[in-house]
C-alpha cells in the first residue's frame, strides 16, 4: 500500500461516481422533510465535481491534474436497465473525461440548496451552481452492471496511466442492488492497480430514516447484525489509506487503521463530508 504518487499532467489522477438513481431515491434524507436523497446526491456531486475543476485552476487555465467520470444507474419503466452518463458523447464503459472538458461541460443554474448548519439542522440558501449530474430516481438498482461497466473502464484507465496515483471510485446508494450480488464485482474493481496501489472503492448508503450515521467502520460487528446489505458495503469498501484516515481524524471522526471508506445511514453532512474525505488525498497530491 503506497498512495503517494505525485500528481501531474503526465501522471494525472482520476475519479469515477457512481450514483443511484432508482425510485427509492426519491425518499427523504436522514428523514428531513423536503430533503430528498436524489435531489442532495446531485448537489452533493455537483459541488466535488465543482471543487476537482478548482483545485485545477491555475487563473483562467483548468490543468488537466484529473480526469472524472460518471456513472448512474436505475431502471426504465420497461424494468431495463439504464446505466448512463451525463457526459455528452460519451460511454459509460469509458466514461472519463479531462478536467478542463469536464470543466466546459457545466450547466449553470441559480437555485436554493440546503446546507448542513453545523448543529444538526439544515439550512436555505441562494446559490449559483454549475451542474453535470440532474437529479433522478427511477426503478430499480442494477448497481452490479454500473460496477461491471466501472471495472471495464479502469482497467483502461490503468493500462494508460500506470505510474498514477490509483483510481478512487465513490459510490453514492440507498439501496440492494437489485440484478445480483455486488461483493464480487466490487472486488474486481478493487485488484485493478497501478504501481502506487489498488484502486479505492468507496460507499455511502444514503439513509430515509433519522438515525445516527455509521461512519469508518473498521469491522462487520459496528453494523446492524441483521443487515445483509450493510455487510455487503462494508466488504465492497477499501480500507482507508493513511492520509485519508489522516484527514477524517482530523475532522473529528474516530477512524482506526483498519476502518473502510463506508459510512451507513448517511444524513446530509455526513454525505458531504463523505465526498471531502474521499477526494481530498489525491487532491492534495497535485
Amino acid at each position: 500500500m503506497s498512495y503517494t504518487a505525485e500528481i501531474s499532467r503526465i501522471n494525472p489522477g482520476c475519479f469515477l461516481f457512481l450514483v443511484d438513481q432508482s425510485g427509492s431515491m426519491s425518499g427523504a434524507l436522514g428523514g428531513q422533510p423536503g430533503c430528498y436523497k436524489h435531489e442532495q446526491a446531485a448537489d452533493a456531486l455537483n459541488r466535488t465535481v465543482s471543487n476537482i475543476i478548482q483545485r485545477c485552476s491555475q487563473g483562467e487555465e483548468v490543468r488537466d491534474y484529473f480526469h472524472v467520470g460518471i456513472i448512474t444507474y436505475g431502471t426504465n419503466a420497461m424494468g431495463g436497465s439504464v446505466v448512463t452518463t451525463p457526459f455528452v458523447g460519451v460511454d459509460p464503459e469509458a466514461p472519463f473525461r479531462l478536467a478542463s472538458e469536464v470543466e466546459q461541460a457545466a450547466e449553470i443554474s441559480r437555485r436554493p440548496v440546503k446546507e448542513s448548519d453545523g448543529k444538526g439542522g439544515l439550512i436555505e440558501i441562494m446559490e449559483e451552481i454549475p451542474e453535470w449530474l440532474t437529479p433522478e430516481a427511477r426503478g430499480g438498482t442494477p448497481m452490479c452492471e454500473a460496477l461491471t461497466r466501472a471495472a471495464r473502464a479502469l482497467r483502461q484507465w490503468v493500462n494508460e496511466h500506470p505510474q498514477s496515483f490509483p483510481p478512487i471510485v465513490i459510490n453514492i446508494t440507498d439501496g440492494v442492488a437489485t440484478d445480483g450480488d455486488p461483493v464480487h464485482i466490487a472486488g474486481d474493481i478493487t485488484g485493478i492497480a497501478t504501481q502506487d496501489g489498488n484502486a479505492l472503492l468507496f460507499n455511502i448508503h444514503l439513509s430515509d430514516v433519522s438515525a445516527a450515521p455509521i461512519t469508518y467502520p473498521a469491522d462487520e460487528d459496528d453494523l446492524p447484525r441483521d443487515d445483509d446489505y450493510a455487510a455487503d458495503l462494508f466488504r465492497m469498501s477499501s480500507v482507508l489509506p493513511e492520509a485519508s484516515r489522516k484527514q477524517a481524524v482530523s475532522q473529528g471522526i474516530s477512524a482506526s487503521e483498519q476502518s473502510r471508506g463506508y459510512v451507513f445511514n448517511s444524513d446530509l453532512a455526513a454525505l458531504v463530508q463523505f465526498l471531502d474525505i474521499g477526494t481530498r488525498t489525491a487532491l492534495d497530491l497535485h
